[in-house]
């Protein structure tokens, strides 16, 4: 009896510690300077799937935009453009749900189709994105984020 009742103190044990852990996951983790960047994979407009943490190492600007938004857009369209001009890695994440629309935006606002992703409700909720768009900076040697004015 002495052995079960061990057995389910461990047991007991265990399952707190498993579910402390459960929630120290990046969902839990405000989306503040200094934290650690998400990681996150998306499929860009040219089929090819980007992991952020392929970009380790990188600057990096990833940049929330809506094709219903217009600020967003013009947004999209400018940082693309300086981040070209610069050594800074730039993904741009349409967090709409119609990606043959966002595909037609894409190429009408002639932006890089590799550099154009879609976010699904994991990214969406791991960077916070309740209404409207974020703009965040990865630095590349910490791998912790902050947010840029846009």
């Amino acid at each position: 009896m002495n052995f079960k009742l061990k057995l389910a103190g461990v047991f007991a044990g265990v399952s707190g510690v498993l579910a402390l852990t459960s929630a120290i996951s990046t969902e839990n983790v405000p989306l503040e300077v200094g934290n650690q960047a998400p990681r996150i994979s998306a499929v860009n407009a040219s089929g090819e799937v980007i992991s952020l943490s392929d970009l380790k190492g990188s600057e990096v600007i990833l940049n929330f935009w809506s094709v219903s938004d217009a600020e967003s857009r013009i947004n999209n369209v400018r940082l693309e453009r300086m981040a070209g001009c610069d050594s800074i890695r730039y993904i741009g994440v349409c967090i709409d749900n119609d990606n043959q629309l966002a595909m037609e935006v894409i190429k009408s606002d002639m932006l890089d189709a590799d550099t154009q992703c879609f976010a699904d409700k994991s990214i969406i909720d791991e960077y916070q994105i309740e209404r409207g768009v974020r703009t965040v900076k990865i630095d590349p040697v910490s791998y912790t984020h902050l947010t840029l004015p846009t």
